[in-house]
């Protein structure tokens, strides 16, 4: 039974469950923190939508470009609205 055993051939050995845990616990962090990230926006763009046209424009930015100012003011997109920029700005200078 050994001179069996020697003539197998050899097969690498299975990736440890411990490496498998690790890649599911971090694929799961990573939806959390995805998950947060998007009920943080919706909750922005309801608390903006909420808002009357006065105090949008108060804001700097009307009902259609709500939307629009979330994306720049979260980093999704190139920040091209004055005070976004001048936001951004400061704190980078803050660090």
């Amino acid at each position: 039974m050994t001179s069996a055993l020697r003539s197998m051939p050899q097969v690498s050995a299975p990736v440890p469950a411990a490496r498998i845990l690790n890649r599911i616990v971090g694929g799961l962090h990573w939806l959390r923190i995805a998950h947060a990230e998007q009920r943080r926006r919706a909750r922005s763009r309801r608390e903006l939508a909420q808002l009357d046209a006065h105090a949008l424009h108060d804001l700097g930015i009307d009902r259609g470009e709500i939307d629009s100012f979330l994306a720049e003011a979260m980093g999704d997109v190139e920040a091209t609205r004055r005070r976004i920029v001048d936001d951004v700005l400061a704190r980078r200078q803050a660090l």
